[in-house]
């Protein structure tokens, strides 16, 4: 009998250690999503780094108009995350974003789905100004939203599977 217990104690103890791993593995996960600075911006990441991508986002602009999604004329026969995109595109401080034309425009409550790479890395290209600009998927194919709290928030998502958990 005691052969039993000390089996149970096992089993248990190992139960209890995988629920903890687990739970603190949500716990590291929930921190990946995105946190703007002061202003409100999304960072920029360093370009090619792997992880913490973020792919479901709301919009949450207060605008009755909508918010705009903006591409370039030059840019948009090529997918953001393709290998034929070219390196000009994610030129740091180069493009005037907010001057390019609007593609489509997003209502708030509406859910976008934001272009990511390949190798788990958050695209995202910086205007003239250092301001953040996110690529989203649309019918019409890519196009950029401003990275901004006043217009976007991460939804929380399954880091697996990346589907929203909200």
């Amino acid at each position: 009998m005691k052969g039993f217990w000390v089996a149970m104690k096992a089993e248990i103890r190992i139960v209890f250690l995988a629920a903890a791993w687990i739970l603190g593995m949500q716990v590291n996960l929930a921190s990946a999503i995105p946190v703007a600075n002061k202003q409100g911006d999304y960072p920029v990441p360093p370009a090619r780094q792997r992880g913490n991508r973020q792919v479901n986002w709301l919009v949450v602009d207060s605008d009755p108009k909508g918010l705009n999604c903006r591409m370039a004329q030059r840019f948009r026969s090529i997918s953001v995350d393709g290998l034929d995109a070219p390196a000009e595109l994610f030129e740091k401080n180069k493009h005037n974003v907010s001057q390019w034309p609007v593609v489509t425009v997003f209502r708030r409550g509406q859910r976008l789905e934001a272009v990511t790479g390949n190798n788990a890395n958050q695209i995202m290209i910086s205007d003239n100004q250092g301001k953040g600009w996110l690529p989203v998927s649309t019918q019409k194919g890519n196009c950029f939203v401003r990275a901004n709290s006043r217009f976007i928030k991460p939804i929380r998502e399954n880091p697996t599977t990346l589907k929203p958990l909200e």
